[in-house]
């Protein structure tokens, strides 16, 4: 078996964070012990410590391919994936790409090319097994793995001064602690795509009802989501909502928000494997989800886009916020640190092993 192996990981780097790019950094944290971790960064914030693909330095990006052993490839961008695989191929290198979702929108003969150029990587992970059904891809080097990984708590900054401020005297008042986040505010089908606007109507409600509750969404970048940003600030304020409903746009560690929070909302009208709901598990946090796509047990869900569902559910799991009844996902064997680091650390050491 070869020793020092050298892996190159392909996709964005945090910031700004996101579910691929905080997967990445957190796998960076899981092998960085076991092997030499480099990478090729593909954010629009570019790092003055890493190489930024977007740089188009090409005689960069083969050095860092011929100094590789492995190519393990998180990139979002379809053809971004495609150029490293040939790449990486073209020089012999072994290869390992993570499919972390797959739109239905792609048709052929996309799909098949896309399949033909994926099929040319050693190893391929899907984070779920609905990816499997919309290409033909070879079931031997196929595996289905959800692409949570352990937060580094000791990595994730305090969140702000202001924020902790609000969250304490929330608590005084004994409200319960309700969050969501959305890295951009986009539409998917004509609809808000993470839900904002049915957050801000179910929250008006429940403030009707009587409920005591306080909602926190944070909104990590406003391209093209500004109007949509500014119109959900006018009706928290028509609803008198400002003690009960904050709108943030901030980056901030939305792990440590899930920590201090009661319930963790999830809802999107489309999805993948959503690092959100993991975490809020992971942490022992009541999660209600949207039934967009499957979840993951212990999830509590509702029916997407409708109003009605949510707010009868988000009021069920307010009621029972004092029952252990949520499974937290911290004691089950295969998400804790050491089990997922002995799978891809397996998974990149067995591409050297002879056949």
């Amino acid at each position: 078996m070869k020793e020092n192996i050298n892996v190159l990981i392909t996709g964005p780097l945090p910031p700004p964070a996101g579910g691929i790019s905080i997967h990445i950094w957190r796998l960076k944290h899981l092998l960085e012990n076991d092997f030499t971790i480099d990478f090729i960064d593909e954010s629009k914030e570019r790092k003055s410590n890493y190489f930024n693909i977007k740089s188009l330095n090409i005689f960069r990006y083969l050095k860092k391919i011929i100094a590789s052993d492995v190519l393990f490839i998180h990139s979002g961008n379809k053809i971004l994936k495609k150029l490293h695989i040939i790449t990486g191929k073209l020089f012999g290198k072994k290869v390992i790409i993570t499919l972390h979702g797959y739109g239905p929108r792609r048709k052929m003969p996309f799909r098949a090319i896309d399949a033909a150029v994926f099929k040319l990587a050693d190893k391929i992970i899907l984070v779920n097994s609905e990816i499997y059904k919309k290409l033909s891809l070879p079931l031997d080097k196929c595996v289905v793995k959800h692409a949570f990984l352990p937060p580094v708590m000791s990595e994730e900054p305090n969140l702000p001064e202001y924020i902790n401020e609000q969250i304490k005297i929330a608590k005084e008042q004994n409200k319960i602690l309700i969050c969501a986040n959305a890295s951009r505010l986009d539409t998917h089908n004509n609809q808000d795509l993470y839900g904002l606007d049915i957050c801000v109507e179910t929250i008006r409600r429940l403030v009707n009802n009587s409920l005591p509750v306080y909602f926190i969404f944070t909104v990590s970048s406003l391209a093209k989501g500004e109007n949509r940003f500014n119109e959900a600030l006018s009706l928290i304020k028509k609803y008198k909502l400002e003690n009960n409903f904050l709108l943030l746009n901030e980056k901030l560690s939305f792990v440590k928000l899930i920590e201090s929070s009661d319930i963790v909302l999830r809802p999107t009208n489309t999805d993948g494997d959503a690092l959100t709901v993991r975490e809020a598990l992971f942490l022992g946090k009541k999660v209600l989800a949207s039934d967009i796509v499957e979840r993951p047990e212990g999830t509590n869900l509702f029916k997407t886009r409708d109003i009605d569902s949510l707010e009868k559910q988000l009021e069920s799991l307010i009621n029972e916020k004092k029952s252990n009844a949520v499974k937290n996902l911290n004691e089950t064997s295969d998400n804790d640190s050491n089990s997922l680091k002995d799978f891809y650390s397996t998974l990149i050491s067995n591409l050297f092993i002879k056949k």
